[in-house]
């Protein structure tokens, strides 16, 4: 790429410009990222291949930008805009002025400085910061282990990707300080396929496909998602459609890690501000709970977790914080801006959603009523942050009846849930798990640590 400006470049234009263009306050963020790929296929002698190696590098320049609008007291503009290195860029300042200009909200101002003391946290990998392709190699051993043992067990090895990054993030604030921090993220899926021939002749095939997200490689947890891919590809063979009606659902820490995310919205600042749901201090989170009820915090500071980070890219100081105990909302997340909108102190608005594990082993939730339905696969979540529903097809399931101690496997059908209503009775696990999750592109991700398991009532599977 021909780079034809400096992030120091962006900051004299923006110095120069602030009296005469009516800049209030910027923050520049720069993220450097390092990614090692590497694809993976079956020789056909059920060996495993690297089909493809691959090494990236990506710098991506973000302004947040606040300007005065003089013809509206109390009123500023603010916009946040993705700049291009190989772009000239005194074009792409104006075009930033001038979107910025074209908004409108209530007067807020970032900090001027920075705590004179910020704690150091562990965001990344060593291991992988010292030696990228030392880390490689250690996952591709793992890799071609967890292929082995899926194919002794019955099930054909399809393919393999692994993702290794470091990125390297700095905040740039207009006051003169820089911010730097590091995070490292680990990316495998693992695809096996089965094969069977049914008594009535009949060759059925199918596939299935598992993956994970870390930070740190020790718990990544290759061989067993790769134990788990290869299982799961068998069991796909012998699924039967589920009946419609009302479950007793067994969810995992990967459906925990999205609902709950999503849930915090109700806890923040901004939906209150904009008059969206808010559950209040003091108010029940779940009303009418009568389960295990939640203790939930988010903590920023947790080691090797997917939004561990000290201060958020306003400036503001991080600190784990209770959000609700006991089913009671003890706090807000508040940022800078809707804290002086609403006129309360700032809080913390990032970390790890950290719930306390409840009483009940994964034996005792599937054998605590007549039918469980044990989820192992979703066919994609899709979650409502204000109603705080949920729903998805069936990948694929366990069915476990307590009665007669059977076990069936099925697919299809759709599961339909609400916090508020299928959370009043939950039952979580007292094994516990960490969870890390990132979307292709994100600058930050969601993390979890809580039950590996949860049991939900009532719940609307519709076929």
């Amino acid at each position: 790429m021909n780079v034809l400006w400096t992030v120091e470049s962006l900051k004299s234009s923006l110095l120069s410009w602030k009296n005469d263009h009516g800049i209030k306050d910027w923050v520049i963020t720069v993220e450097n990222l390092q990614r090692r790929e590497r694809y993976f296929l079956s020789d056909g002698k059920c060996n495993l291949v690297v089909d493809q190696d691959r090494e990236a590098h990506q710098q991506n320049v973000g302004l947040r930008l606040l300007v005065s609008l003089p013809d509206k007291p109390g009123k500023q503009g603010e916009i946040f805009k993705k700049l291009s290195l190989s772009q000239p860029l005194l074009p792409q300042v104006e075009s930033a002025l001038r979107a910025a200009k074209q908004t409108e909200s209530d007067v807020w101002v970032l900090p001027s400085s920075l705590p004179d003391e910020i704690p150091e946290v562990q965001s990344f990998d060593p291991e992988i910061a010292e030696d990228m392709e030392r880390a490689l190699v250690r996952l591709t051993r793992e890799i071609d282990a967890g292929v082995s043992e899926g194919i002794q067990n019955g099930s054909t090895f399809s393919s393999s990707e692994l993702f290794v990054s470091l990125i390297q993030k700095e905040v740039h604030f207009s006051f003169g300080r820089v911010h730097r921090t590091q995070q490292s993220r680990v990316y495998v899926e693992a695809a096996f396929s089965a094969k069977a021939t049914l008594d009535s002749g009949e060759v059925r095939s199918d596939e299935f496909l598992g993956t994970r997200w870390s930070v740190d490689l020790g718990s990544l947890g290759v061989r067993e998602l790769f134990r788990e891919a290869a299982e799961n590809a068998r069991r796909m063979l012998e699924v039967e459609s589920p009946q419609a009606g009302q479950y007793a659902v067994l969810i995992d820490a990967e459906v925990l890690l999205k609902v709950f995310n999503e849930h915090l919205a109700q806890l923040s600042g901004g939906n209150r501000y904009h008059r969206l749901p808010f559950v209040a201090p003091g108010s029940e989170l779940i009303p009418g709970a009568s389960g295990d009820l939640i203790t939930l915090k988010v903590d920023p500071t947790l080691s090797y977790g997917a939004d561990t980070v000290i201060l958020s890219d306003e400036g503001q100081l991080q600190r784990p914080q209770v959000l609700v105990e006991n089913n009671v909302v003890r706090s807000s997340l508040v940022g800078g801006q809707y804290a002086q909108y609403l006129g309360v102190p700032a809080t913390t608005t990032r970390g790890t959603v950290v719930l306390e594990p409840g009483k009940s082993t994964y034996r005792e939730l599937i054998q605590s009523a007549p039918r469980v339905l044990e989820i192992l696969q979703l066919s994609g979540l899709f979650t409502d942050a204000n109603s705080g529903t949920f729903s998805s097809e069936i990948r694929l399931a366990r069915l476990h009846d307590r009665e007669t101690g059977a076990v069936k496997y099925v697919k299809g059908g759709s599961l339909s849930a609400a916090i508020l209503e299928n959370f009043k009775e939950l039952r979580l696990s007292s094994e516990v798990v960490h969870r890390q999750h990132f979307e292709t592109g994100s600058s930050s991700g969601e993390g979890y640590l809580g039950p590996c398991f949860a049991l939900m009532n009532d719940v609307s599977i519709a076929v």
